[in-house]
């Protein structure tokens, strides 16, 4: 008995007969597998050689969806237990113990949950802040940037030869109030309002009154457009244009076309400046100057080709102190100069003042601030600034935060109060001018609620997910010029000129120009762009868990590729002819 019992030799080829199946229980190199016998890829490849296909038999649709379920379950099984995941197969592992696989729980827990809190930790990071101001890694060259503007106010509102203040009646009186400095226009407000005839008046009244450009400028210096050193009564025609400010009439150097200002003021303009006109520009605030070499010396806004006083502007300005008048101007003597960037309005009390007999010298350092175009996929209450395609104004043609600012000041006060200030823009001449103490009340009243209203729609657009068009609050332009200037006096010695004796009092010389001729500015760009997001979010994962790449193939492999492949497989040779599956 014992001889007929025969045994394999032990140089046969293993079968499958050789797993010993007992109880879900298989032995394999002297290892049992309790209940994992799926994951051996040899059990499931026995098995699938092994299963009989019923040819003959129809399959549903539910059959076909089980057997698809079935073969996305089995390749999630053989993803986790025979993928490049870090721990995961040894939760899988027939061969560990039940405590040794609670262990593996346990890391792989543990260091899913610190990869998630360090994702959510960056993705915070992100949401809060998307955007850093860094410096420019190169720097800048001055003439890639428009020179600053400069506007002269001479401390000389109403001249004695045209009209004594002592002699004005009181109509006349009002319109000295509203220029003159030491007349408080609240004690001289008409008691109703100005008819158009007293608006036009009123109007003719400032710019006669008011020192003209040629009485005020003697002299000018500017090196780009002009081969000689100095120009003479030049310097009015073609370099200092009059316009209105807090300050009366001034004159004004490197402004843009129709001061910054649209195409509806055109007329109001032309009130005090009859050479007005709008003309396009080729230099605009996001996208700078044209690169063309070599460059155009009187495109407008100008810009200086190199710092220094010999490449900057110069000036020499006259007042004529016999047209001082106390009641006007007090005692002071000297001019109110404002210097800024040609797209920013003038309605401003930031301003320098120039002493007569003295030389001042301004050197002006550029700061400009650029934003990454990348940066237009968030709203601006996200970034908190505004491209010039994204807003726009009533009233100015170029966005600025100053200019939105006064543009909502003077639109909310032609609201409130149906008129504005005399030296505010308007879109007709005879537009409704405050003259009574009721309009200045309300000016102050609408002045106070938009500084409220700005600083709630501030927080309001900083805290909310307004769109593009939906902020209400005036952030900055995404790209802008700012410049910081440094001022520097000395003595000056007076001599007589051509206009014969002057007084030592009644002349000054201004000098602006360029610190340097480089500059480094600052440049907003994303936080995390696509690459270097995905790459961080990457290597966290891999630290933690092992995924990559390779780990995304196996997934689409084993979850979707090889499901789909089994189950049309397994309806393709259903619908053969049973002569070809034999």
């Amino acid at each position: 008995m014992e001889q007929s019992k025969s045994t394999e030799s032990p140089d046969e080829p293993p079968t499958e007969d050789k797993y010993i199946f007992n109880n879900n229980l298989y032995l394999r190199d002297v290892v049992y597998w309790k209940d994992f016998r799926y994951l051996n890829p040899e059990v499931v490849r026995g098995r699938e050689n092994n299963k009989q296909m019923n040819v003959g038999a129809k399959r549903t649709a539910r059959d076909v969806l089980k057997m698809w379920y079935d073969e996305v379950f089995k390749g999630v099984r053989q993803f986790l237990y025979e993928g490049s995941l870090h721990g995961v197969k040894y939760i899988f592992e027939p061969s560990f113990s039940r405590s040794e696989r609670l262990a593996w729980v346990v890391i792989v827990v543990v260091s899913v949950s610190v990869c998630v809190v360090n994702m959510l930790a960056m993705f915070q990071q992100w949401a809060s802040a998307p955007f850093v101001n860094v410096m420019d890694s190169l720097q800048t060259p001055v003439w890639a940037v428009p020179f600053p503007s400069v506007v002269l106010c001479p401390h000389l509102h109403v001249k004695m030869s045209c009209s004594n203040i002592s002699a004005l009646n009181e109509m006349e009186s009002f319109y000295a109030s509203l220029i003159c400095p030491k007349m408080f226009r609240m004690n001289k407000a008409t008691r109703r309002p100005l008819s158009l005839d007293q608006t036009r008046k009123l109007q003719e009244f400032i710019v006669r009154v008011s020192p003209k450009c040629q009485e005020v400028v003697r002299r000018c210096y500017w090196k780009p457009t002009n081969d000689q050193d100095w120009l003479g009564k030049d310097c009015c025609e073609s370099l200092f244009r009059p316009v209105f400010t807090n300050y009366g009439l001034c004159y004004a150097f490197n402004r843009l076309p129709l001061n910054g200002m649209t195409n509806i003021t055109a007329n109001w303009q032309r009130v005090f400046d009859k050479h007005v006109f709008a003309r396009p520009l080729a230099w605009t605030l996001d996208d700078g100057y044209p690169r063309v070499f070599p460059p155009d010396p009187t495109m407008r806004p100008f810009r200086a080709m190199a710092s220094g006083e010999v490449n900057g502007l110069g000036v020499e300005v006259y007042l004529n102190t016999s047209e001082h008048q106390f009641e006007c101007d007090d005692v002071n003597l000297g001019y109110t100069v404002l210097i800024g960037s040609p797209t920013d309005h003038i309605y401003t009390s930031t301003v320098l003042r120039l002493p007569m007999g003295r030389w001042t010298t301004v050197e002006v350092s550029p700061v400009t601030y650029r934003t990454d175009p990348a940066l237009r996929s968030l709203s601006p209450g996200r970034r908190q600034c505004f491209f010039q395609d994204e807003r726009t104004l009533d009233y100015y043609s170029i966005y600025t935060d100053s200019n939105c600012k006064h543009d909502l000041l003077m639109r909310e006060s032609k609201k409130q109060c149906n008129c504005v200030l005399f030296n505010w823009p308007r879109t007709l001449k005879g537009e409704p001018i405050c003259s009574t103490e009721i309009d200045f009340r309300c000016i102050n009243e609408v002045h106070a609620k938009v500084e409220e209203q700005l600083i709630y729609a501030y927080y309001e657009d900083s805290s909310s997910s307004h769109g593009g068009s939906g902020a209400r609050s005036c952030y900055p332009s995404c790209n802008d010029i700012l410049y910081n200037n440094q001022v520097y006096y000395s003595d000056m010695k007076v001599e007589g000129g051509e206009g014969g004796e002057v007084k030592e009092l009644e002349i000054t010389k201004i000098n602006v120009h360029f610190y340097d001729d480089m500059f480094i500015g600052l440049h907003r760009h994303a936080q995390y762009d696509g690459g270097y997001f995905a790459g961080a979010i990457g290597g966290l994962l891999s630290l933690f868990l092992g995924f990559s790449i390779i780990s995304v193939a196996e997934l689409i492999y084993f979850v979707v590729f090889r499901p789909v492949y089994t189950t049309i497989l397994s309806i393709f040779c259903e619908k053969r002819p049973k002569h070809l599956s034999n």
